[in-house]
């Protein structure tokens, strides 16, 4: 799924320069997969560290990006304390996109990742949204849950975050999501569907806003404060 994700670059990019203008300094990506934001979002940073648990993802991950100035490839589970412990208050920006609804104990990898930033720093969070939307892709691809926004709001302050800010992403998905998982209850993405899509980025990224159902993605912005 990650490889044909990557085929993706304009629905890629969309999500990097949506998430872009909250990324700063020193910055954590928790779960980078094989790199798909790694390459946007690296950009410009004086210190990125992307954190991956699964040796094949960064087999992959180091052959694209490896030789970039500035990044590190670090093998890191965020449940795995001692994984984490070099980074403790240590971090300007925790990314963390498409990860924690693969986790069970989400609450203990935000505690986690939290525990990582310095103060003031901030967390990007990005997940799958609606629950009524949860059909046979996610229990292919390991979700465990798709939130509500008052579900992720609580989560972030039982963990200790203050959510500065919470937007909906990617509307234009979400029929497509419906139709797939819940109705037809297929197992895989069509690449066609993938391609035809992505290659419309331009036009959803225009009209995203004004479409009149769910977002497909909810991406929360949140900070350590009072310390």
């Amino acid at each position: 799924m990650l490889v044909q994700m990557a085929s993706a670059r304009r629905f890629n990019g969309w999500m990097a320069v949506t998430v872009a203008p909250f990324v700063s300094g020193s910055v954590l990506e928790a779960g980078a997969g094989i790199g798909n934001l790694t390459e946007f979002l690296v950009e410009g940073s004086r210190e990125y560290i992307a954190a991956e648990p699964e040796r094949e993802n960064l087999r992959l991950l180091a052959g694209r990006l490896g030789a970039h100035p500035g990044l590190r490839i670090v093998k890191c589970d965020v449940l795995e304390e001692g994984d984490l412990r070099d980074y403790y208050n240590a971090m300007d920006t925790i990314v963390c996109l498409n990860v924690l609804e693969h986790i069970e104990d989400d609450i203990a990898a935000l505690r986690n990742l939290y525990s990582c930033l310095r103060c003031g720093g901030r967390a990007i969070i990005l997940v799958p949204h609606g629950r009524r939307a949860y059909g046979n892709l996610d229990r292919v691809l390991g979700h465990y849950r798709r939130y509500t926004k008052a579900e992720l709001q609580e989560k972030l302050a039982l963990a200790g975050f203050h959510t500065e800010r919470m937007m909906e992403f990617n509307r234009a998905a979400y029929p497509g999501w419906i139709l797939n998982s819940r109705i037809l209850k297929r197992t895989t993405l069509s690449g066609t569907q993938l391609r035809v899509f992505d290659f419309f980025v331009p036009l959803w990224r225009r009209i995203d806003r004004f479409l009149p159902w769910p977002a497909t993605s909810l991406i929360a912005v949140a900070s350590r404060a009072g310390c």
